[in-house]
């Protein structure tokens, strides 16, 4: 159907035409441009003069009236690659509009603790109740995309690039870039940074920022040629390299503000100068954290918060009230049975993220402390553990070995099951009991599994004690306090622990060699095999995705026969949001990446 106002605009032009002599007039042969009848112009000018001037008077009026009244045409899908028009609304999942973001607010976030240090490259800053309140202060040279943890973005480098041979990566860095003290970002500062993880100060030890020293042995091998460009040369071709120096871990420090701290490291939260979305604000410890907007911050229009708040809140009840009176925004990590009440009763109010997470539950025990030296008595714990009663009592997970189920390098779901531990459960307790026996155990034995004093931690291992005792072994769950228990572990003075496991990033390099290679920080059974830590290390510098792939699915093999690491669940990480807070969705399996919270924004 042709437009109203078309046709009412053409009305217009011929009216023109008719009260103005000469106007439709062809010059040669007296032919209409409208009518082509000969003869029309005079005809038509042979009408009185006021008549000619109201014909166009007459159609503009028709016109306007006839403009609120148009037939738009059906919506049509926007064709591929196009961008809606300024005047659409978004809209979600079901079609509902959704307001585009909006500047200011305050978003709060209930955590268990103070966070233990800021200085995200050493050892004191693992977990993510550091990495959450520091991470929004912070820039790095590439990170992860906080929607999806398999792609890479630019941050301080908007480009980069390798040699012909994969060892030399060129940073072309940002020039827009500031510190919080307003000084300029400059590629000395990205040299400072990357030289203390690869040759941290002697006071202090490098914490999982230590993959990239994997790959560059020297710091002679980081160099800045001027003040916008860093050069890394690594030991070999890496697959992994881009990704793991993407961590959140490896983080970038100005050196100025930091070699004069003592000893050397932003371990304060006031105390850290960064790049980041947000600086530090208030602190009152043991009660609350802020982080106020950086007006300088490079990306345009962004943060959209004014501030965040993270409050501290060490008790699960506590903090799960202060979520249902809407006290706070948001929790990073609730139980099942918490998720549960809260989609039952706040339904449409908070959404309870569910994604997989790159971790889980394990049952670890001491190769070097009897009788877990034993080769059958491990395997005797392993064929004890019920997978499908884990997530009866644990809540829902997920089917995996050794590498996180659903990425890519996890081993095939269908080979997963048949690996011990995952067959017929009364015949493998049965064979468990048996192996007990040929050990000299026939009569069981007693245990004590020390965990963490952390409500989760104790029933994850009171979960595993009632799994040993259905072929006779007898265990006590033993909680040890925090910091006693990261000392003890580090001391390997125990016989078995229950520990919940999570990964700073789903790859191969930055799970492998600290959690099962010898002598690695996470490697808390002890298992050393010299010919898995070759086989590790080849991965590592195996290109071809396929051949990696052939050579992880055997490493993971050999790694589940040794018993020593046993994962009996692949976990589900609960968040709840309330509905007001946008931007905030979990976008992948690690619970530490791409928590910068720039895109966030609350609804008001």
């Amino acid at each position: 159907m042709v437009d109203r106002r078309i046709a009412a605009g053409i009305i217009v032009v011929f009216a023109v035409g008719l009260s103005v002599p000469g106007f439709l007039k062809q010059p040669s042969n007296g032919f209409s441009v409208v009518s082509g009848a000969m003869g029309y112009r005079s005809t038509v000018s042979g009408l009185p003069s006021l008549v000619r001037l109201l014909i166009p008077v007459i159609c503009l009026v028709w016109m306007i009236a006839c403009s609120g009244d148009v037939e738009e045409p059906t919506s049509q899908p926007a064709a591929p690659g196009s961008s809606p028009t300024a005047s659409a609304t978004p809209s979600d999942a079901t079609g509902t509009p959704v307001p585009g973001p909006a500047s200011g607010g305050s978003l709060r976030i209930a955590q268990q603790s103070d966070p233990a240090s800021c200085d995200l490259h050493m050892s004191r800053a693992l977990s993510y109740q550091a990495v959450h309140p520091c991470n929004p202060m912070l820039s790095q040279l590439v990170r992860v995309s906080p929607g999806d943890h398999g792609v890479i973005e630019p941050d301080l480098s908007l480009s980069w690039g390798t040699s012909p041979d994969g060892t030399e990566w060129t940073f072309d860095l940002r020039d827009d870039a500031l510190w919080h003290d307003g000084s300029q970002v400059t590629a000395d500062d990205v040299l400072f940074s990357l030289s203390r993880i690869i040759d941290p100060p002697t006071e202090l030890a490098v914490g999982r920022a230590g993959a990239v020293a994997r790959y560059v042995g020297t710091t002679e091998q980081v160099t800045a040629p001027d003040s916008s460009t860093v050069v890394i040369r690594t030991d070999f071709p890496a697959a992994s390299f881009l990704s793991n120096l993407a961590s959140v871990y490896v983080s970038m420090y100005p050196r100025h503000a930091t070699e004069v701290l003592d000893p050397p490291s932003m371990v304060q939260f006031e105390s850290v100068v960064g790049s980041g979305p947000f600086t530090p604000g208030p602190v009152v410890r043991g009660s609350s954290f802020s982080l106020l907007r950086n007006n300088s911050y490079y990306e345009p229009d962004l943060p959209h918060l004014d501030e965040v708040q993270f409050v501290i809140m060490p008790e699960p009840a506590i903090r799960l009230a202060a979520l249902r009176s809407h006290d706070v925004d948001t929790i990073a990590v609730i139980t099942e049975p918490e998720a549960q009440s809260l989609e039952r009763d706040f339904s449409g109010r908070i959404t309870v993220f569910n994604t997989p997470s790159a971790g889980g539950n394990t049952v670890q025990l001491n190769l070097h402390e009897p009788p877990f030296d034993d080769p059958a008595v491990r395997r005797a714990v392993n064929l004890a553990i019920s997978r499908p009663e884990a997530n009866a009592v644990l809540g829902d997970g997920y089917i995996g070995a050794i590498l996180p189920p659903g990425g890519q390098w996890a081993l095939p779901e269908a080979e997963v099951f048949e690996l011990p531990g995952y067959g017929d459960k009364e015949i493998e307790r049965a064979e468990a009991r048996q192996l007990l026996t040929e050990a000299g155990l026939e009569d069981g034995l007693d245990v004590d599994i020390h965990t963490r004093a952390n409500p989760f931690f104790e029933t994850l291992s009171e979960f595993v004690a009632g799994q040993l005792s259905t072929v006779g072994i007898r265990a006590t769950v033993v909680p040890v306090e925090p910091v006693a228990y990261q000392d003890m572990l580090a001391r390997g003075d125990f016989q078995v622990i229950g520990h919940s496991h999570s990964f700073a990033l789903d790859d191969p390099d930055s799970i492998l060699p600290d959690h099962y290679a010898c002598g690695g920080a996470e490697n808390f059974p002890g298992l050393c095999d010299s010919e898995l830590d070759e086989l590790i290390s080849q991965q590592s510098r195996t290109l071809d995705p396929g051949e990696r792939r052939a050579l992880l699915d055997d490493i993971q093999r050999r790694i589940w026969d040794t018993d020593a690491k046993v994962w009996f669940q692949w976990s589900t990480r609960r968040t709840p949001v309330w509905a007001n807070v946008h931007g905030l969705e979990p976008g992948g399996p690690s619970i530490y990446q791409g928590r910068r919270l720039e895109q966030v924004w609350i609804e008001q």
